[in-house]
């Protein structure tokens, strides 16, 4: 999957160093803010499908061969076998919300919130369904919509990590800090393995200036998932903010062997460069 870029910050040793939140789920969505031009990205889920049959003939056959394609990048496949799962049971919610899921991947938003307004109707408690459309908005730049959606989402289920890790990486976007980490300690509370929101709490700090806990965020988040390629970037940042060239330099050439192995070289290429720039 690719992995999604935060933007450009100037730090006290005054090189731009790559800012970056990522998550270990199979699809990311970047997020945009307005006026600071942070992007934070949001998470949405797929859960591993059982393998589908080989002949399938009902709606939740089709449903089941659209996730297994859809989790081996058969993006038009997948549409396919939801619509097929649709046509045969209009009221196949999970189908609507899922199929809204490989619109949103392939990056046609419009489709996807046509899609999880549709799961809406059908369920109007469809949390994930509100998730999933809050993420969708959040992505076109409607930060107030997507709060709203995420806000819908926590009422139904008040103890869904994943939106309050959303809800905050929205309200980041749109500076209010604070309110994000309040609702990254939800998340955390609520789910005290989740490295990603460790990793956009440091974020928030990090735009706070608050170098020493963004630090200890992005120490949780290595701990959790020790190949956090972003957590490693975020942390170099954080010490190349307090002028500890050595560390940062040391943290950024992980980050640097991680997006190598996973074979992005966009982002690869991005952080050595940043790394020869702290070196000068």
């Amino acid at each position: 999957m690719r992995l999604q870029l935060i933007d450009k910050k100037s730090t006290s040793v005054g090189k731009a160093l790559i800012f970056m939140a990522l998550t270990t789920f199979f699809l990311t969505t970047t997020v945009a803010c307005s006026q600071n031009k942070d992007v934070l990205i949001t998470e949405i889920g797929v859960n591993p499908p059982r393998r589908p049959p080989s002949q399938p003939s009902k709606a939740g056959d089709f449903y089941i061969q659209g996730q297994y394609k859809h989790l081996r990048g058969d993006a038009q496949g997948a549409i396919a076998d939801y619509t097929k799962a649709i046509n045969l049971n209009p009221n196949f919610g999970a189908a609507y919300n899922s199929r809204g899921l490989v619109y949103f991947d392939t990056g046609d938003r419009e489709k996807a919130i046509a899609d999880y307004n549709q799961a809406i109707g059908i369920n109007a408690n469809d949390a994930e369904a509100y998730n999933n459309r809050g993420n969708a908005r959040a992505a076109q730049g409607d930060r107030n919509g997507a709060i709203q959606d995420y806000n819908e989402a926590i009422r139904i289920n008040p103890r869904y990590a994943q939106a309050y890790n959303n809800r905050g990486n929205a309200r980041a976007s749109g500076g209010d800090r604070k309110g994000a980490i309040l609702d990254y300690n939800q998340a955390i509370a609520l789910n005290p393995r989740y490295a990603v929101a460790y990793n956009n709490r440091g974020n928030a700090h990090y735009g706070q200036g608050d170098y020493q806990n963004a630090i200890s965020d992005y120490n949780q988040a290595i701990r959790i998932n020790p190949n956090f390629a972003a957590a490693y970037n975020n942390r170099g940042n954080s010490y190349a903010a307090q002028g500890n060239k050595q560390k940062a330099i040391a943290d950024l050439q992980r980050a640097a062997s991680f997006f190598q192995q996973q074979n992005n070289q966009a982002l690869y290429q991005k952080v050595m460069d940043n790394i020869k720039e702290l070196g000068q």
